[in-house]
């Protein structure tokens, strides 16, 4: 089986052959003797997957890894629609790990070594290997500013008898002295396969709840399950992980070949109620988008509306409900006049009066696409119509080989959403950010940070530009702290030596505002210690030969309640033993940084 997204694959491996079977049940065989597949450390087989020549290598700790090379496939989403993630993208996603079936032994690991001395003053803080590590989320305990866990994607690999596995797992990793150590635990995944898109939020008790999305294989078809929302608890800080727990299930077998309905949910988010005088208090909330289609033979798109569960014990759910509403904006490629219901990007945000709000990105235009929010004045049972933010300019983006969007450069696929935030100490100040090119051009990108600002709830916005400094800033995230101090964390190409290199550092910069609600001033930290090299990737790179096509989607920060500034994101400075090509030898790890208070 094989899926392209770098979630799941099989490889049957006889005695002194190999054998492939692809999705469409193309099949090539090599030789390659069983006692070189265990102690090789790199080696080159080809399949043809239609008309994609997929390239197999093998990973320098001995470990099986699988690379995708060839001619991708165009994407097929029509300019401006939101883009599914790649746990979705399983045609046009080259990734370089093929996942699969079998087990994997849950285990923890404490950072530690020459690698974990490579990264200083940052952090690194997985330690599974040398295997890709991206989708970065963090949050920080509401009642110990010391304690913060990070999640992350991580493909995990290994043997079942004949068989190599790969897949991705929602990986978590923990530090208790701020930020100095870290641990990471890998959560159990039963009765699930896979798990992707990691996002983490704490309760006002120290709980602390994992959300993914999570899906099985099809076995031996080429097909896997759509993927469902699920949350784990852990009630000791992140050491240990209950199951996934499922909130909202997918429905049908996501195969191109048949048809029938599809639900499959994607790119979730959660948040938790943390405050005393909240009604609500320790209540969690878990969007996401549910994209809802019809295979006819070839795919019929049809609405991907924005939806919510919560819960008071992390455990009983309540059903799905759709939030994204309508609005006069929401004008085009809708089900029924002004349905907001092609969305994608969704974050919760709660504030200290009980009240959710949810900010998304909406692509019912003709046009640019949208930035948008809703509220919920009663814990979540119902919802507003959305109050449209600002246009997003991200649909004059070039196109990377695989027909997703890109900069200038760089090759890894790009998203202008970031997230929303709310003032702890006022419930009626809101902030909203993401990344745009509307300073730049499909031929030379200008991607910019965008902070737009509520005073009264999300009724009404005003929109500020922040660390706009040359070439690209892209991939935000924002927080408040418990001074109203904004804190907006993303990457940032001003620190290379121009768009003829894919490289990029992380910056932080602190916005504080004056009463009028213009910025009174910003200061931006470089926080990363090395930059990050994207254009020689030793993952993800197969068909390009050197730029990655995936780096994840996002970043995240975290802001204490002493003013730390937890950061963590995708790092691809260290350079990898016996890369396959010397254009391609940089890895990608999970690196944390930590500034203040």
């Amino acid at each position: 089986m094989w899926r392209t997204s770098g979630r799941w694959a099989s490889r049957t491996f006889a005695r002194s052959n190999q054998t492939v079977d692809a999705t469409d049940g193309y099949r090539s065989t090599s030789t390659l003797p069983t006692a070189r597949l265990h102690c090789i450390l790199f080696a080159e087989v080809f399949i043809v997957f239609k008309k994609t020549a997929i390239a197999l290598g093998l990973v320098s700790s001995g470990a099986l890894l699988w690379r995708v090379g060839g001619a991708p496939r165009v994407a097929t989403e029509r300019p401006g629609a939101p883009g599914t993630s790649g746990f979705y993208d399983f045609f046009t996603l080259g990734a370089d790990a093929g996942p699969g079936v079998g087990t994997y032994g849950a285990f923890n690991c404490q950072v530690s070594g020459p690698l974990q001395l490579f990264f200083l003053p940052n952090s690194l803080v997985d330690c599974d290997g040398e295997v890709p590590h991206n989708e970065t989320s963090i949050a920080v305990n509401p009642v110990n500013p010391l304690h913060a866990v990070g999640g992350y994607h991580s493909y995990q690999l290994n043997f079942m008898g004949a068989t190599v596995n790969s897949r991705v797992i929602s990986t978590v990793s923990l530090t208790t002295d701020g930020g100095a150590s870290w641990r990471e635990v890998l959560p159990p995944i039963t009765p699930y396969q896979f798990t992707g898109d990691p996002a983490l939020a704490f309760n006002a008790s120290g709980r602390v709840y994992l959300a993914s999305i999570a899906d099985h294989e099809g076995p031996g078809q080429g097909n896997f399950t759509a993927p469902s929302v699920v949350v784990q608890i852990s009630d000791d800080g992140g050491n240990t992980w209950t199951n996934p727990i499922t909130v909202a299930t997918g429905k049908g077998a996501v195969d191109k070949k048949s048809g029938g309905r599809l639900v499959f949910q994607d790119k979730e988010w959660i948040a938790a109620d943390t405050y005393s005088a909240s009604p609500y208090r320790n209540r969690a909330y878990i969007t996401w988008t549910s994209f809802q289609e019809f295979f006819n033979g070839a795919k019929q798109y049809a609405i991907s509306p924005i939806q919510l569960a919560r819960s008071d014990d992390g455990v009983n759910w309540s059903a799905a409900q759709d939030i994204s509403g309508a609005h006069p904006a929401c004008s085009h490629f809708n089900a029924s006049p002004n349905a907001c219901d092609s969305n994608q990007f969704s974050v919760p945000a709660v504030a200290s009066s009980g009240r959710v709000y949810v900010g998304f990105e909406n692509f019912n235009t003709q046009g640019e696409n949208q930035y948008m929010v809703v509220r919920s004045d009663d814990g979540g049972s119902t919802f507003s119509n959305p109050v449209r933010i600002d246009a997003v300019h991200d649909i004059n983006l070039p196109s990377n080989i695989s027909g997703r969007d890109t900069l200038t450069g760089c090759a890894m696929r790009m998203a202008s959403p970031g997230n929303i935030a709310v003032d702890p100490g006022n419930p009626n100040a809101l902030y909203a950010v993401w990344a745009d090119n509307r300073n730049g051009t499909a031929g030379a990108t200008n991607m910019d940070i965008v902070l737009a600002r509520s005073a009264d709830g999300g009724l009404s916005w005003a929109r500020h530009a922040v660390g706009n400094t040359a070439n690209d800033q892209f991939y935000p995230w924002v927080a408040v702290a418990p001074n109203g101090r904004v804190d907006i964390g993303y990457m940032d190409r001003s620190y290379s030596a121009g768009q003829n290199v894919c490289q990029y550092g992380f910056s932080l910069t602190h916005v504080s505002f004056l009463a009028n609600g213009s910025i009174g001033g910003q200061v931006t930290t470089r926080v990363d210690s090395a930059l990050s090299d994207a254009g020689r990737s030793r993952w993800f790179s197969g068909a390009t030969g050197g730029p990655t096509l995936f780096i994840g989607d996002y970043n995240g920060i975290a802001v204490a309640r002493d003013g730390r500034t937890y950061s963590l994101w995708t790092d691809m400075r260290n350079v990898v033993d016996n890369p396959p090509a010397s254009a391609r030898n940089h890895g990608q790890h999970a690196v944390a940084g930590s500034t203040g208070p």
